[in-house]
């Protein structure tokens, strides 16, 4: 029986609930430990949104993604993997979360559209399992495995400079394995000589220990072809905000790059400004991404990735 307006009504005690669906958003890491599954739950439930998340190193994939219109959403990545990116204009401006940064991080984007945010930096060394040199390292014939971060580029510049170097010989008779940077605080990283963060700086290079270093920084970008910018954008918004860095910072092996995550139980070590005290020569600062490098690898060094 329907009566005028009554028409309809639900039985008494009911009613209607209208569930607004999450917004999905597509991000791409490099890296699980750039945007961990426990950061993605909690940012998931303030913002009402629901991410799809693929860890990849294929560059080829990702330019793939990037380049589609509509195209991924929001990328987790190097930053000289961001730099290759807005070199061919493929990203947005992010200046609106530029006033985060601590000035060093910042550099030529001050005179341009600022297209990467940076939130974490780390000075590498590779030191063996007893923290001796590394030239110690490769003298002790007990001692045979190394675990490099597993980048490409990295890995590539660092065989480069050791045959370079004439030590390469000696180097490729260890077994090299790689690890992830969410790996390199793991008891199975002790097994071997290992590249990790610097701990402390050493008072003085070695004849074989110039170029064992290199300064490497993480963060976020937003494709120019995506559907969802604003809504990527309140995504760093919270992700970079004291709360959630300060509260995250010291279960990673990373460094600040923002400027105001400086709280009391926040080592000196750990802050942005701790930067400015780093030795830098002698140390790889990688400026772009080598398309090219696992195949240079396979067919110059006989290594696979």
């Amino acid at each position: 029986m329907g009566v005028g307006f009554l028409h309809g009504v639900l039985p008494e005690g009911l009613s209607r609930t209208y569930i607004q669906t999450p917004t999905q958003i597509q991000v791409l890491t490099t890296d699980e430990i750039l945007f961990p599954a426990d950061v993605r739950m909690k940012i998931e439930s303030e913002l009402h949104v629901r991410f799809s998340v693929v860890v990849t190193r294929d560059w080829d994939s990702i330019l793939a993604h990037v380049v589609s219109s509509p195209g991924v959403d929001l990328l987790f990545l190097p930053s000289f993997w961001a730099r290759t990116l807005g070199s061919q204009h493929l990203l947005a401006d992010v200046s609106s979360l530029k006033s985060r940064v601590a000035s060093d991080f910042i550099g030529d984007s001050a005179k341009g559209d600022f297209q990467f945010l940076p939130f974490y930096w780390m000075k590498t060394s590779i030191v063996g399992p007893l923290n001796e040199p590394f030239d110690q390292f490769l003298q002790n014939k007990k001692e045979n495995v190394l675990f490099l971060l597993a980048d490409e580029d990295l890995i590539l510049r660092h065989f480069q400079i050791w045959k370079e170097q004439g030590i390469f010989e000696s180097i490729s008779q260890k077994k090299i394995l790689t690890l992830q940077l969410d790996q390199i605080l793991t008891e199975d990283a002790r097994l071997g000589a290992v590249e990790g963060p610097l701990l402390q700086e050493p008072a003085k290079s070695g004849p074989h220990r110039a170029l064992l270093n290199a300064l490497l920084i993480w963060g976020a970008a937003i494709p120019a072809s995506s559907s969802q910018k604003a809504l990527a954008l309140d995504v760093l918004d919270l992700l970079t905000s004291v709360e959630y860095q300060q509260r995250d910072l010291l279960k990673t092996p990373f460094n600040s790059a923002l400027s105001a995550v400086n709280a009391n139980q926040i080592p000196l070590q750990r802050r942005a400004e701790a930067v400015r005290n780093l030795q830098l020569k002698d140390t790889i600062i990688l400026e772009r991404k080598n398309k090219d490098a696992k195949t240079q690898l396979r067919n110059d060094f006989n290594f696979i990735l």
